[in-house]
């Protein structure tokens, strides 16, 4: 905008001589100077707001965080606006939950495991420096007689448990396996006389390492020998084959032959490749073919089996972000690593590059409880079914895009590729998103990492 002059209309109170008002008005008042690029970021700053908090998110948002190593409780609390003298966090009388009060709004959380308390008092927040981030650590207390700490580092519960594993199905003899999608049966009870537990699908090759020399075999020799260890089980090549009415369970599936399942048909035209299976009522895929055993496998996180227990006579579903913690948990058991680099599955030889994710366990066990209702994204078991405290796994993630490795390129030591199933792949990708809105704004995001939740199983739940 060009500078202006002032009128000599403006000089009369002042009572000047004429020429002294003329040579006013021809000085021009000087004109502003151009705002920097470095001005506009700093107005642009001040607009922007800081939380990083979305719209759809209360004011306040808690997340409390027990980790059983170290045995200590850390609560969040991420507010829209600055905190002032005004904002008070009170712990209840029992210490079981705590209530934070900004600006006329609170929020309440249960803590995963209970506080010290001495009745309901006022816990000290910091002052400086001023922010919209909140962190207390907080001294556990446990009741006596209780031995949650000491339960916790047990043995049985550090085991990866899952449900219906081959012992428990074999002692019930009244298995009914059904879709989870729509109910529909899909091996009837009576069908399977008895159930087994499949070994670590690495078994063959463990014990081809461990042992020189076979058990009860070491004076065998030549074609005798071998036709020994392969009768037993011990060698690498020998296959699982299905058997009728037998019913083979490990860690995600279910192995059964065609003749024991009604409720499921296989496609024409089947190929060598593991071909998917689908609920004849519903549709919804429920496992894939197995050419190499002769059989079907049913993938647990796509059928429900009904608990004998008349207490509890719906069905027990289950939410795949569990399975796949426990097929994460088992990799970890076995190969001792914590990074890996998971993909759909394809069956192409050569797969254009496709999306992936890059995924880091940080931490294996945990519980938390959050004031947030956000879970996982889709199917199957909604926010609302979320009991706090829970149990889950931290997960540091990145986007990646995944491309076959070429012939006789090197791989990674500290790196394991993990190839799940289409829908499952997109049920994590989903999950770990939607997890995020649990923790606090400023724990979203750790050194270029994408953070969020895998809930695990807890033996509790497993009947």
């Amino acid at each position: 905008m060009p500078p202006s002059t002032l009128p000599a209309s403006a000089y009369e109170a002042l009572d000047l001589p004429s020429d002294t008002v003329d040579a006013l008005m021809k000085t021009k008042l000087a004109a502003p100077k151009p705002a920097s690029s470095a001005s506009l970021d700093v107005l642009q700053a001040k607009l922007t707001p800081a939380s990083d908090l979305h719209l759809n998110e209360p004011s306040i948002a808690l997340y409390a965080e027990l980790l059983l190593n170290i045995r200590t409780v850390t609560l969040f609390a991420s507010l829209r606006t600055v905190h002032t003298r005004e904002t008070k966090a009170r712990l209840s009388a029992d210490g079981a939950s705590i209530t934070v009060s900004h600006e006329g709004e609170s929020a309440t959380i249960r803590l995963p495991i209970k506080a010290k308390a001495g009745g309901d008092a006022p816990l000290f927040l910091p002052a400086h420096p001023p922010g919209k981030e909140l962190t207390l650590r907080l001294q556990i207390e446990e009741q006596d007689g209780c031995g949650f700490l000491a339960a916790a580092q047990a043995e049985e519960r550090n085991a990866n448990v899952v449900p219906w594993d081959g012992a428990s199905l074999d002692a019930r003899k009244d298995v009914e396996v059904l879709c989870k999608n729509c109910q529909a049966l899909l091996v009837p009870d009576g069908k399977v006389r008895e159930w087994r537990d499949l070994p670590n699908e690495n078994w063959a090759e463990m014990m081809d390492f461990w042992h020189c020399h076979k058990p009860d075999e070491h004076h065998l020799h030549g074609d005798a020998h071998k036709t020994a260890f392969a009768n037993k089980g011990y060698a690498a090549g020998n296959q699982l084959k299905a058997v009728k009415g037998i019913g083979f369970v490990d860690l995600a599936t279910l192995l059964l032959v065609e003749e024991d399942c009604q409720g499921v048909e296989p496609p024409p035209n089947s190929t060598p490749q593991p071909t998917p299976l689908h609920c004849n009522q519903c549709s919804h895929t429920v496992g894939t073919i197995d050419p190499s055993t002769h059989g079907l496998r049913l993938w647990k996180w796509s059928i429900t089996i009904p608990s004998p227990s008349s207490l509890t006579p719906n069905p027990n579903i289950f939410s795949i972000e569990k399975w796949i913690s426990a097929r994460i948990l088992f990799l970890i058991e076995n190969l001792g690593i914590r990074k890996f680099y998971i993909h759909p599955d394809t069956t192409s030889p050569s797969p254009p590059p496709i999306p992936s994710l890059l995924l880091w366990v940080f931490t294996p066990d945990l519980l938390f409880s959050s004031s947030s209702s956000s879970s996982s994204s889709s199917s199957s078991m909604p926010s609302e079914n979320r009991h706090d405290s829970t149990r889950a796994m931290k997960i540091f993630y990145q986007t990646r895009t995944f491309s076959a490795p070429k012939p006789g390129e090197p791989e990674s030591a500290s790196v394991e590729e993990v190839a799940f199933p289409k829908a499952v792949y997109y049920e994590l990708e989903q999950t770990l998103q939607a997890s995020q809105m649990l923790l606090p704004a400023n724990a979203r995001r750790f050194r270029g990492w994408d953070v969020g939740l895998l809930e695990r199983f807890d033996r509790g739940e497993i009947k």
